[in-house]
């Protein structure tokens, strides 16, 4: 019978962390959550993301760790009296599981519906040949697609459409990506294992349009049929690298304005046919040379590029979105900024300035990897810049990536490589692959060939040449006011410029500031671009005369963020900032925040107090130093940046926390964690490690309790600091030993947080801050359930040793052992 009003709604995660999925899902589903918080609503979020923030927010949410299979969910649903389901927040994971429990018949079973996207919606967007029914139908262009259950059909298609094609299985639960194929021996290859991994087995062969330009629109539709353009981004590489793993500029570069409008209204047309309440991200392939489009994909959900949308324009995308879910119309949600009376969310963003989203991998830990770019996606993270101009944005996003990563840009050094192997690198495009264009450039290659060899767009190679022109100009006139205050404006670092120099990086600064007057000013980051009065807590410098960020008053703290996810600090590292941002206010400090990693849970609106969303380097750092002169700066722990710092006398604050991992795959049987705060010792709990290296919580007997008392006194022999520690205790012979005490590990901190029902990184926060902190014990958290780690071998291609190291983990995850 079905219920009078929908009470109960069940929020669907995208699962851990893991190429191609960072934050942004936990992100939008945060700012859900706070706005229907606000209503007499149940709400219930699901996810098997071990380093998940929503158990920690201060606000009535029902946490279910699960597996995310459609067994779960139906057992959610009917424990839980579900209403409504929510898949919007949980991407590509949670569609397809609505749409499994939309053929399971469960939802018609128990009077169920899905908020934000219909399941006729979902079940079109799954299947190529109803997308292309659908678009036929809006008179849109489709590319030649089929279905297929067979090799021979597949076979036949290829011939009759040419190669290349590309295949990607039908109703895959693993993330699947486009797979190119450039001749039948590929195609049957390719499609043995794309069989395999479909439920249905059936996989989706279309005709490639490889070398197009990619271009993404982002749009937004409320119930009663009022939609807007939120923004336009244009990869850096045409079709055949993923977007993922290309360089994207926002504003679009290169399109005409015909162009430009006719995607703009493809994008519309296509969220109103499908009936969208919420975000819409469409993907473009354009002709170059006609500027025909084809639309590639549908994305009715949160993704990295809706991220990075509200990012790049100041409009809160999440936070409306939720507004339009809970019943509200455009003309109805007011956009806080803006301080006028038709302060309306029914406009469409204006940028006075670009922003690039910037690929970063982990390479260099994974060594036998395949890094060519290709239609499946390798980068584990990605930041951003802002700047006055191409060049400027650019350069500031290649210098966001920091020096542990930077080897991994540029895997080969480019300047050592011969003609034949710099060619090879051009035309088959590689991870660093802007390394290796400048390097070109050098050598005297002209924008019309490279534009030939690599199908990417001549405007970048002029702005890329331009970039060249400004470093020789530097070489040439060492020390020179002109020659500095131009490049600064462009975008170069003073790191860089000293390199150019061949002096010291502090030499340059100095120069810079004592001699040559060249100050970094700030502007806002609002989607009006000045054209209403707006309020803004988010900014990015630039080298021009005026300043709009004005200094923050009261007792404040910088607190120093994550920036791109990586192998060993990814979600786990975002998790641990999140909660030293809430606990820094709690203290009574505005918090100030430095990150630039666009998919980054730390960059909700109204989280931190003011956020400048900057490059994690030496020289950004002073800057904003200077520009805020905080009572306190705070890091996760001592990394490379802060280590740059404190050799400049900067004092820092560091959490006592391991940034890489605890003691690594060694025999252990549990693990204590404790707090030990000027001697005093306290156990919060003890899990147990199995032979796989998982933690399953347990509740601890009288007679282990017994044996792990005496040498939890006993561990203060082994700290020297106040913090919270991890005890890696073996037994042996039916006696305990302590193997190592060590700090606790960012990447296990969320899961035990979670376990023990407490704010470690909140604790560790006050600890740092004040020297000590009130300390609570709560019951374990009672649940049949294990901690694993999630690595990237399989996306690399690679396969998964034994026993890897935990500081190869890019997320973490909650399994059942039920």
């Amino acid at each position: 019978m079905a219920r009078s009003r929908a009470k109960n709604i069940l929020i669907i995660g995208a699962g851990p962390t893991q190429i191609g999925r960072d934050t942004e899902s936990e992100a939008a589903a945060v700012q859900i959550i706070k706005n229907f918080a606000e209503t007499d609503r149940n709400l219930f979020y699901v996810t098997s993301d071990a380093n998940s923030v929503i158990p920690r927010l201060d606000v009535d949410v029902k946490f279910i760790e699960a597996e995310l299979t459609v067994n779960s969910l139906i057992q959610i649903l009917r424990e839980n009296e579900i209403d409504v389901i929510l898949p919007v927040a949980g991407n590509t994971v949670a569609l397809q599981l609505s749409e499994q429990l939309n053929e399971s018949g469960i939802l018609k079973e128990l009077n169920v519906r899905t908020l934000g996207v219909t399941t006729t919606t979902i079940h079109n967007i799954n299947n190529p040949e109803l997308v292309n029914r659908v678009l036929k139908h809006i008179k849109e262009p489709t590319i030649p697609t089929t279905v297929v259950e067979n090799v021979t059909d597949a076979l036949r298609f290829a011939k009759r459409v040419g190669f290349p094609v590309l295949i990607k299985p039908i109703a895959s639960l693993t993330k699947t990506n486009r797979i190119k194929c450039d001749n039948e021996h590929q195609l049957m290859e390719m499609l043995e294992s794309a069989f395999k991994v479909s439920i249905t087995n059936q996989v989706a062969v279309e005709k490639s349009v490889v070398g197009y330009k990619e271009i993404e629109m982002i749009v937004i539709r409320d119930a009663e049929g009022s939609k807007l353009l939120i923004n336009g981004g244009e990869n850096f590489n045409p079709i055949g690298v993923h977007s993922g793993d290309s360089i994207i500029f926002s504003p679009t570069q290169t399109l005409t304005d015909v162009e430009f409008q006719s995607l703009r209204t493809a994008a519309l047309k296509i969220a109103e046919i499908l009936k969208i309440k919420g975000v819409c991200h469409v993907q473009f392939a354009l002709d170059p040379t006609d500027g025909k489009h084809f639309i590639t994909r549908i994305n009715p959900f949160f993704d990295r590029s809706s991220a990075f949308a509200a990012r790049a324009t100041g409009y809160p995308i999440a936070n409306v979105v939720a507004k339009i879910l809970m019943g509200q119309n455009l003309r109805e949600i007011k956009l806080s900024g803006v301080q006028r009376h038709d302060s309306l969310a029914l406009i469409e963003p204006v940028m006075d300035h670009i922003a690039v989203r910037f690929p970063t991998w982990s390479f260099a830990s994974f060594k036998n990897a395949n890094q060519q770019l290709n239609t499946r996606m390798k980068s584990t993270g990605s930041v951003m810049a802002f700047g006055r101009s191409a060049e400027e944005a650019l350069q500031k996003a290649i210098r966001s990536v920091d020096s542990t990563t930077a080897a991994e840009q540029a895997a080969l050094d480019e300047s050592q490589l011969s003609e034949a192997q710099l060619i090879n690198v051009l035309i088959h495009p590689r991870a660093g692959e802007v390394y290796y264009l400048l390097e070109a450039i050098r050598r005297g290659y002209t924008v019309d060939e490279l534009a030939k060899m690599t199908h990417i767009d001549a405007f970048y190679f002029y702005k890329l040449r331009h970039l060249v022109k400004l470093e020789q100009r530097l070489r040439d006139n060492r020390f020179d006011m002109a020659a500095l205050q131009e490049a600064k404006y462009f975008g170069f670092g003073d790191t860089q410029i000293a390199h150019l120099w061949q002096v010291r990086s502090d030499e340059v600064r100095d120069f810079r500031i004592k001699k040559a007057h060249v100050f970094a000013t700030y502007k806002g980051v609002e989607p009006t671009a000045g054209e209403f009065p707006y309020l803004t807590n988010t900014y990015y410098s630039t080298f021009e005369d005026e300043d709009e960020a004005v200094r923050t008053t009261g007792k404040k703290i910088l607190v120093l963020g994550t920036a791109n996810s990586q192998v060993g600090t990814n979600s786990a590292a975002e998790y641990t900032t999140f909660q030293t941002i809430q606990r820094c206010q709690k203290l009574g400090y505005k918090v100030i925040l430095i990150n630039n990693n666009p998919n980054a849970l730390t960059l909700i609106p109204d989280l931190a107090d003011k956020i400048y969303l900057e490059p994690l380097t030496v020289e950004n750092c002073l800057n904003i130093i200077h520009q805020e002169k905080p009572d306190k700066i705070i890091a996760q722990g001592k990394w490379e940046i802060v280590t740059q710092l404190v050799l400049r006398n900067v004092q820092v604050e560091q959490l006592p926390v391991s940034r890489t991992t605890r003691s690594e795959n060694i025999e252990a049987d549990y693990m204590g964690v404790i707090s030990s705060i000027n001697g005093s010792i306290n156990l919060f709990g003890v899990v147990g490690i199995d032979e796989d290296n998982m933690f399953i919580p347990i509740e601890v007997s009288e007679a282990l309790k017994v044996k792990v008392d005496p040498l939890i006194k006993n561990a203060n022999q082994h700290i020297t600091n106040n913090g919270i520690y991890s005890v890696i205790i073996k037994e042996n012979m039916h006696q305990l030993q302590i193997v190592s005490v060590v700090p606790l590990a960012v990447q296990d901190l969320p899961f035990l947080s979670f376990a023990f029902d407490q704010d470690f990184a909140g604790i560790i926060t006050e600890i740092t801050l004040n020297g000590s902190s009130k300390i609570e014990n709560h019951p374990i958290i009672q649940g049949d359930y294990r901690y694993s780690h999630v690595y990237p071998y399989t996306q690399f291609g690679l396969k998964k040793p034994q026993n890897p190291p935990f500081s190869l983990a890019i997320g973490a995850e909650f399994q059942s052992i039920k």
